[in-house]
């Protein structure tokens, strides 16, 4: 089942998402002006979109990046 996603969260999910351009990759950081949020919640968000499979990441801690999948 599906975790609970309110309105706002969905929000910021969308705004990630229409943020991204496929096939390049992205640092948690690039977003949070996107979504208007801190650093440490855009990387709770972009870990989400990953176990989603919306988003694939590579590399690890500061080295971090992340690309659209669809």
């Amino acid at each position: 089942m599906a975790k609970k996603v309110t309105k706002k969260t969905q929000e910021k999910y969308d705004a990630i998402l229409n943020a991204m351009q496929p096939d390049k990759w992205y640092k948690a950081s690039e977003f949070e002006d996107v979504a208007d949020v801190k650093e440490s919640r855009i990387k709770v968000l972009l870990k989400d979109l990953s176990e989603q499979g919306l988003i694939e990441s590579t590399g690890s801690t500061k080295g971090k990046m992340y690309k659209r999948l669809i």
